[in-house]
């Protein structure tokens, strides 16, 4: 992930994967290293909630896009993009744990491989 500042950070997350649609494609994510900070763990657990298929205190909606959310969120890389600090609270695409949630990334990768 970058800021608009060229600075770079990353997470890696040696346990990730996503359930069936019978779990709600519940995330299951551990054993984080990094230079960004932890702001996914908290996730752990969650299932994915969508602007149409929300959960009970609308996180999906008042971050303006689909996530895990759990008491909505510490990460939110489906949200507006916004040019760096901004006004609004935790609607742009944010990592709690680097910028906070005042602050929209540029850019950020999410990959994934099978092991």
């Amino acid at each position: 992930m970058a800021d608009f500042n060229s600075e770079s950070r990353y997470a890696v997350y040696k346990r990730f994967y996503i359930g069936d649609e019978t779990t709600g494609y519940r995330l299951h994510v551990e054993d984080y290293e990094g230079t960004a900070g932890d702001s996914f763990t908290n996730h752990n657990g969650a299932q994915f909630y969508t602007k149409d298929r929300d959960n009970s205190i609308s996180c999906a909606l008042n971050s303006k896009g689909g996530w895990w959310y759990t008491r909505c969120h510490q990460c939110n890389l489906n949200g507006m993009y916004l040019s760096g600090n901004h006004p609004s609270y935790a609607d742009g695409i944010n990592w709690k744990a680097w910028h906070g949630y005042h602050y929209s990334l540029k850019t950020t990768e999410m990959k994934i491989r099978r092991l």
